[in-house]
């Protein structure tokens, strides 16, 4: 029997592709407490309306702030994880990854730097070795240089409220809830945070912000955030200047969510692996694609396409081939010559990035 083709693939790409904006409006929110006062281990919520009298009691005054705090930032979900004050955080940490899906924001009530510096490490393994797109912020990380990690240093916050002048780590889940809840379609700057009468700001502004920092400043009146940047500063090696970009990096990472979750779910073990199926697959991924261009998150006056991997694809037939025959092969042949369980892909797209900075010049 001749191979059916991929409709159910076909038409989840398709909807992936027009509901993007949508999806990636509101992110989940991870928030890890430290906490003694009740025993669960997380919890979920989706608006401080579900802060009733009972959740009230789970925490301590601070810690039930911090989760408002969060909530504030409208993220689609919030999902509280508790440890024990003296807790090891690297469970708790084992615990998200176990239940969490893979592209979230992750931060942790926290002075202690260490706490910061291992949820960097957390990130970066995850990311790498798990297939995961977690992302954080942290306060004052001593390492991070990773477009996953974002750095927030300022020393001090005001609140408007009842608190006043605190240290910088207490905006962090303020903060986690804006990033979390922000649309795709703008950039970070565009927020006014009003949840703060003041910061202090870093020394020199500009050199924080090349340094890889996420920085707050006094606007008039008004807080807002210099740039939309993670920690992310060395580049090369894949690694280009625009992934120094929170907006993009939330593109690539619901990109690769959408494509990874869709492969597991409707594709991977269902179909042979022949060039047909392999063009249906290319051709789903690229209608996406265009559904992303629609959307205005990818440039549609660029081609944004997916296609086969031509050069892997030739250089894994050569153990069974022989390099002389491979060789001789015409790119369309190379395409009909699949190797065995595994399918090379690539795509060529360009996200866009908001307009951030301009040059006027008028003449007189």
């Amino acid at each position: 029997m001749a191979d059916i083709g991929l409709p159910k693939i076909d038409l989840h790409f398709a909807g992936l592709g027009t509901s993007a904006i949508q999806r990636g409006s509101k992110g989940v929110a991870v928030l890890i407490i430290k906490d003694d006062t009740d025993t669960f281990t997380s919890v979920e919520y989706t608006s401080i309306a579900d802060i009733t009298s009972e959740e009230e009691a789970k925490y301590t005054a601070e810690n039930l702030q911090y989760i408002k705090d969060c909530l504030e930032g409208t993220p689609k979900k919030l999902y509280v994880f508790r440890m024990d004050t003296t807790g090891t955080l690297s469970d708790t940490l084992a615990l998200v990854k176990s239940k969490v899906a893979k592209n979230c924001w992750i931060g942790i009530v926290s002075d202690v730097v260490t706490d910061h510096d291992d949820l960097v490490s957390f990130v970066k393994s995850s990311n790498s070795n798990d297939k995961k797109r977690y992302k954080t912020i942290v306060y004052n990380a001593t390492t991070s240089d990773d477009m996953h990690i974002v750095n927030f240093t300022n020393s001090n916050v005001t609140f408007k409220d009842s608190r006043g002048q605190q240290t910088g780590d207490t905006a962090i889940p303020y903060l986690l809830g804006m990033l979390a809840g922000l649309s795709l379609d703008i950039s970070v700057i565009a927020k006014k945070l009003d949840k703060f009468e003041s910061v202090t700001e870093p020394e020199d502004i500009e050199t924080a912000v090349n340094n890889g920092e996420f920085v707050l400043f006094n606007d008039e009146g008004e807080v807002k955030v210099a740039r939309g940047v993670n920690s992310l500063t060395t580049t090369g090696d894949g690694l280009t200047d625009d992934m120094k970009f929170i907006l993009i990096v939330e593109v690539m990472d619901l990109i690769y969510s959408d494509i990874y979750d869709t492969w597991n779910n409707f594709y991977k073990g269902r179909y042979k692996n022949n060039a047909d199926n392999q063009a249906l697959l290319v051709g789903a991924i690229s209608a996406y694609f265009d559904g992303l261009e629609n959307d205005n998150l990818l440039d549609p006056n660029f081609n944004n396409i997916a296609s086969v991997d031509i050069e892997k694809q030739r250089q894994a037939n050569i153990p069974k081939y022989g390099v002389d025959v491979v060789n001789t092969w015409s790119d369309d042949k190379v395409k009909e010559m699949t190797v065995g369980t595994d399918v090379f892909l690539t795509g060529d797209v360009k996200i866009l990035n908001a307009m951030e900075d301009i040059d006027f010049t008028i003449f007189m």
